[in-house]
């Protein structure tokens, strides 16, 4: 994330403008694509012991059970909202359905149409062992996503730059055009390496869209907030607290 509409628990309040502007990453966020978010909302806790392991490189690598259970138990007191999902990534509930969700949807100027990937939407992620969580917190919707991946491919998810000239871009969604601003930033202090990414879509108070994405040692994970009340502050924050607890369960 990480970002297919809002995590789960925020579907009643998000219509599908919202719906295109959240797609996994994602939990991740997954790719947040056409001014999406790394969000997700897991339907099934499928902690597969998959042959993404094989994929991982680095010195170290986790199954899917194992970051399953590094996931934040609770966010503010919240409990998740749904079962967590854990398997190889690519293969994800939430990811597939993210893919599905920006059909129709169509960009402008097209380049941009994946400016706010949360940085996991190359193909060599998509076998790698993960799991994704949402939860529901005041009029927000929060996920958090886990992989396991080598030291190099890690790199690559951080240092994703956006496109020249994507700063600002349009969608057009079921006939209605949105305006989108996205912002990148490092953050500082949090894990080896950590950025945040917001994104806004102009003329819609309740879609703002704040992921950060960091790197441990030998997995990456991204924490997506969406809703009015989302925060670059409050994101950050939930970061902090997931990579705490993934680095303690997972050293």
């Amino acid at each position: 994330m990480s970002l297919r509409h809002g995590p789960r628990p925020a579907r009643a309040t998000t219509p599908r403008a919202t719906t295109a502007l959240a797609t996994t990453g994602l939990a991740v966020l997954a790719a947040m694509v056409a001014g999406c978010s790394g969000s997700a909302g897991p339907s099934g806790a499928g902690a597969t012991e998959t042959a993404g392991v094989a994929a991982v490189t680095g010195s170290k690598a986790f199954t899917a059970t194992q970051l399953k259970d590094a996931l934040l138990a609770k966010v503010s007191g919240a409990r998740p909202a749904a079962a967590a999902e854990a398997g190889d990534y690519g293969k994800l509930p939430d990811v597939q359905t993210s893919k599905q969700s920006m059909k129709g949807v169509k960009v402008v100027p097209a380049k941009c149409a994946e400016a706010t990937v949360a940085g996991f939407n190359s193909a060599a992620f998509s076998r790698a062992p993960a799991a994704v969580v949402t939860f529901r917190v005041g009029r927000d919707g929060v996920s958090e996503v886990l992989l396991s991946v080598s030291s190099q491919l890690a790199k690559t998810a951080l240092n994703y730059r956006l496109p020249a000239g994507c700063a600002h871009y349009k969608a057009t969604i079921d006939g209605k055009t949105y305006s989108y601003t996205v912002r990148q930033s490092t953050v500082g202090g949090l894990a080896d390496q950590a950025r945040a990414l917001n994104v806004k879509a102009s003329g819609y108070a309740q879609v703002d869209v704040w992921s950060v994405v960091y790197r441990g040692r030998g997995f990456v994970g991204a924490v997506t907030v969406v809703g009015p009340d989302a925060s670059q502050q409050g994101a950050k924050t939930m970061a902090s607290q997931a990579y705490s607890r993934a680095e303690q369960s997972l050293s």
